[in-house]
């Protein structure tokens, strides 16, 4: 007879936890694959992907070694800023001619005397300040450093990341567990209630009993409602980080 009446206070309490314990997630009808809990090794490369590539002060690193090399490339071409291509072209007469007889110059004190000819220059200028030619190796030396800086900033702000989305990952499969023991604790609670009932019904058992019965159900439910409340703060932290449901991390089957 006790048997029969556990089994079938078992079969009655089961639908009701599942009932209280269902909700997983932020939104109903979610359901994240077991795979994304039970191979770190799988998801957490492609968490740290969409991380660092949601990350806004990654991007703004990302931008700043950007630009220190453009200032190196700029460094290295600023020789050509000393350098200057002049042409010129001029009309009229000038006081020097050639005789024909030497072909050596003569000077001519009024140039009208000669008829007004097409002159034409071209040159290459270079201005090359001391100062700018002695440290050309030391200013290029300096921007490089500044490259290799903001490199690294870059690299150590990306394992940060990285160091975090870990810590969110642990906690929401740690999050995962602790809603899983409490839906099966919260089971064994409605099973003892349901047994507690009938059992105080039937007299055999005193109304403490029964109130115990009753005080561990409910101490059960709102542990599990704890515990669904930390798996959703859990998810939700990792999702800000990634900037995507953590379902579209999980290739579709």
């Amino acid at each position: 007879m006790k048997t029969a009446l556990l089994l079938l206070a078992l079969a009655a309490a089961r639908p009701a936890a599942a009932q209280l314990a269902a909700p997983l997630g932020p939104k109903p009808g979610t359901v994240v694959p077991a795979e994304f809990f039970s191979s770190p090794d799988l998801v957490l490369p492609r968490l740290f992907e969409a991380a660092i590539g949601h990350s806004a002060e990654v991007e703004q690193l990302e931008a700043s070694r950007q630009m220190a090399g453009e200032d190196l490339r700029l460094v290295r071409k600023k020789p050509l800023n000393m350098l200057a291509f002049a042409a010129s072209y001029n009309y009229g007469t000038v006081p020097f001619f050639a005789s024909p007889e030497g072909g050596q110059q003569r000077y001519q004190f009024n140039a009208f005397n000669q008829g007004a000819r097409a002159q034409y220059s071209t040159g290459l200028n270079l201005v090359a300040p001391l100062d700018v030619l002695l440290s050309r190796r030391n200013t290029v030396h300096r921007q490089e450093l500044a490259v290799s800086r903001a490199t690294a900033e870059q690299k150590h702000k990306e394992s940060e990341v990285r160091q975090l989305v870990i810590v969110r990952y642990q906690e929401l499969v740690l999050a995962r567990a602790a809603v899983q023991h409490y839906q099966d604790a919260l089971q064994s609670a409605t099973v003892s209630r349901k047994i507690a009932e009938r059992r105080f019904k039937d007299g055999d058992i005193q109304v403490d009993e029964q109130m115990a019965a009753s005080e561990y159900y409910g101490k059960a439910l709102l542990a599990l409602q704890e515990a669904q409340n930390k798996y959703v703060t859990a998810q939700l932290l990792l999702e800000e980080i990634i900037g995507q449901p953590i379902t579209s991390i999980m290739p579709r089957q």
